[in-house]
């Protein structure tokens, strides 16, 4: 049996290491470790590679904060604030189907060494306003012992296979998570209580903290580390050599509420984070077409008064020129001179309407929208402060929404009244010729 001494991840005192099983104790701290050999490319390219020191794993699980019944609430605040969302999606969302999951998650927190040697760029701006700099570059190497880096990686295999979201509830939040339960015979029974699925760790940890995808972000995080503490703006050529030192491990079951709702008769899946209700992950819903409508037609209206101004112009003056040139021929009747005069003049006023009308019709439009955000921040109190539900809460949206509504049955003749002002406005140039 082959006994050897490394120092403790914890303490630095000096490990007992049985080789045969793998298996490590601190004589001092008494933390119990466990021992891997590196991926073999990794001992390949260096034969002084330090076998990477397992702390012993811990495992836990974070308890779901709210029940199925707080799903659509949940669901109908996030869209409420989403302005492309219909405003009635409140009202006529139907959560069909929800169940309870448990997604295996690692937390590794590596400690690391790394030696590099790169090519650092270091910008120069002119004094100038005009943006332009030189680049500076420097060869430089060094070393860095110590570096800690924390990685998180599904567990199953199954989840990463069938796509089950699980980005949401592995960023920066994390950082900040509340401590979790360890009391496995507490997640049995909830398990067991309220029927949820726990899909199993079946990805080794070393397989998980070893594979191409980790191990590309922890270079893509040393590489950062690196430019940031030399202050670099660009960075190239970087050969980068990781040492793994010690790794401690979580393995942790996150909640997660997966299922269906339904609106305008179709069907949308939806996962949303047990613990944080805020956090979900939705397909696209079909947008508001009324407000989307609506704020085009404001556009319209304006274009409308522009474009008739450019076309009254130039039609006229076109006109204008080939009466001068068949007049010597034929003699110009009043009407023909009355129709040329009239175009012409109506080119004077159609630009003012357009110059106008781009300011009202700009203070329109921020009216309008601000009747949208306060209709919609109406109904996110009500669904904040859950004091209305059901068929009260449809009363009130439907007695707000007639108002709205109307307001959007006026705004959508917006361009049709634009033509009927251009066309009066040439009407009675036309008749000032006669």
């Amino acid at each position: 049996m082959k006994i050897t001494q490394i120092q403790c991840p914890s303490c630095l005192g000096q490990l007992t290491v049985d080789w045969e099983t793998g298996k490590a104790v601190c004589q001092y701290c008494l933390t119990k470790s466990v021992l891997h050999s590196p991926p073999k490319q990794t001992q390949e390219a260096s034969n002084e590679q330090v076998p990477v020191v397992f702390q012993e794993v811990k495992e836990g699980f974070y308890s779901f904060t709210f029940n199925e019944d707080e799903v659509a609430i949940a669901l109908k605040k996030w869209l409420i604030q989403q302005e492309s969302v219909p405003e009635d999606i409140v009202v006529h969302l139907e959560v069909s189907e929800v169940k309870r999951y448990f997604i295996p998650i690692y937390e590794f927190q590596v400690t690391y060494t790394m030696h590099w040697e790169g090519a650092f760029g270091y910008d120069t701006h002119s004094i100038a306003w005009d943006g332009s700099h030189t680049t500076t570059w420097e060869k430089k190497r060094g070393d860095h012992p110590d570096e800690t880096v924390i990685l998180y990686q599904c567990g199953s295999s199954e989840v990463i296979e069938q796509e089950i979201p699980q980005s949401f509830e592995v960023n920066d939040e994390m950082k900040r998570k509340p401590h979790f339960s360890t009391d496995q015979k507490e997640f049995q029974q909830l398990v067991s209580a309220h029927a949820i699925h726990a899909f199993p760790f079946d990805i080794e940890q070393e397989q998980a903290l070893f594979g191409s995808e980790k191990q590309a972000e922890l270079r893509a995080q040393a590489n950062a580390v690196i430019q940031k503490k030399e202050s670099a703006d660009h960075l190239k050529e970087l050969h980068l050599d990781l040492s793994l030192i010690s790794c401690a491990t979580e393995k942790l079951y996150f909640p997660l509420y997966m299922g269906t709702f339904k609106y305008q008769e179709q069907s949308f899946e939806f996962a949303i984070d047990g613990k944080d209700p805020d956090r979900m992950k939705l397909p696209i819903i079909p947008q508001c077409q009324e407000t989307l409508q609506t704020v085009a037609n404001f556009s319209k209206a304006r274009k409308v008064f522009g474009w008739s101004s450019v076309l009254f112009f130039t039609l006229g003056v076109l006109l204008l020129f080939l009466a001068l040139f068949i007049s010597e021929w034929i003699p110009l009747g009043r009407v023909f001179r009355a129709v040329i005069g009239g175009i012409v003049m109506s080119s004077l006023p159609t630009a003012i309407y357009w110059v106008v009308s781009g300011i009202v019709l700009h203070f329109l439009k921020e009216q309008y929208l601000k009747t949208v955000q306060k209709f919609r921040d109406e109904l996110k109190r009500e669904l904040l402060g859950k004091k209305t539900a059901g068929t009260a809460l449809l009363a009130n949206y439907e007695k707000r929404g007639k108002h709205l509504a109307r307001i959007r049955k006026f705004y959508e003749w917006l361009d049709t009244l634009a033509y009927v002002v251009v066309i009066a406005t040439l009407i009675w140039n036309i008749r000032r010729f006669f």
